[in-house]
């Protein structure tokens, strides 16, 4: 009888032991689709302000520099933005550069701008800027993407059609090959605001009415690129 109990109870313990292997096997194996579930769960949108602190960028003939207008417009856009439900960065929230380099380079602020997107994890990465040519007949906004970049061409589409409205025309995106847009692994675009080497641009670039018309037209576009990507509602 007690052989017989010995018998049952190391039974028992041999299925406890095949059950318990079979469960651990069964848990592996569905940990491939678990660390595939997405760890941001909404969207986050990256601003950059373009230059900043010792680089003012591009200078009107009225000594408007392009690092305070595209701070100002990337301020506004982040508040429509939040206003949406939409985390924002910015790689910069004062007249600074984003790099922690003690000696300034043009690539290595470039690589900062695009490391801080990554950090964040960025859905979308908007870098904005303001234009200037030789000529001084060049004029309006200008909507450029990463040219090896389907989605970014998208974004780029739904911000330029967004613009339409305030511009009173329908310009082209342009696909480009910029570092900054390069760097990143996420959709990545370069509003080029307005050329300050216009005189009609320069003056209504340095008015914060106009500087609102854009960021909100900027932030319809971004608005329609993530509700068609299933970001928001």
């Amino acid at each position: 009888m007690v052989d017989q109990l010995r018998r049952s109870t190391r039974l028992m313990e041999v299925l406890a032991a095949i059950v318990l292997g079979l469960g651990l096997w069964w848990l592996h194996s569905l940990s491939p689709s678990l660390t595939a579930v997405p760890v941001v769960s909404h969207p986050i949108v990256v601003l950059d302000p373009g230059h900043g602190g010792r680089d003012p960028g591009a200078l009107s003939r009225s000594g408007l520099m392009e690092k305070h207008v595209n701070l100002a417009i990337a301020h506004a856009v982040a508040r429509f933005l939040r206003a949406n439900g939409v985390t924002v960065y910015l790689t910069r929230m004062k007249d600074q550069g984003p790099s922690s380099f003690h000696q300034y380079s043009v690539q290595q602020d470039l690589i900062a701008r695009s490391r801080f997107a990554e950090k964040f994890s960025a859905t979308v990465f908007v870098t904005i800027h303001s234009n200037w040519e030789p000529s001084h007949s060049a004029r309006g906004p200008i909507v450029y993407y990463d040219a090896g970049s389907p989605s970014s061409a998208q974004l780029a589409a739904e911000v330029a059609k967004a613009l339409v409205p305030l511009l009173g025309y329908d310009r082209p995106t342009r696909p480009i090959r910029q570092l900054v847009l390069q760097q990143v692994t996420m959709p990545a675009i370069n509003v080029e605001v307005g050329f300050l080497s216009h005189s009609h641009d320069a003056a209504l670039l340095a008015t914060s009415h106009y500087q609102i018309n854009l960021a909100s037209a900027i932030t319809h576009g971004i608005l329609s690129y993530l509700r068609s990507r299933g970001w928001l509602h």
